[in-house]
């Protein structure tokens, strides 16, 4: 659910904190596919310790699904989540 609009009004009052990605892809090398080196510095120059996730895009559908039927109990629910 979230907050309506938080994020465009975030993004408009600090506008820094929108970043635009550089992604390495992998490469391929005699046909086979090479993975990305991670131990490389980041190609974006900023480093995160930590990683925030906002989970109820994902428990929410999981917990009450639309196409099939409720789940009939919280240990359910976890096998569905994980």
């Amino acid at each position: 659910m979230g907050v309506p609009a938080f994020f465009r009004w975030l993004s408009k009052k600090y506008p820094s904190i929108v970043v635009h990605c550089v992604e390495e892809k992998g490469c391929e090398v005699d046909g086979v596919r090479a993975p990305v080196d991670t131990s490389l510095p980041n190609p974006n120059d900023y480093e995160f310790d930590n990683l925030y996730l906002d989970m109820n895009g994902i428990i929410h559908p999981c917990c009450h699904p639309e196409n099939k039927p409720a789940l009939k109990n919280e240990d359910e629910m976890m096998v569905a989540i994980f």
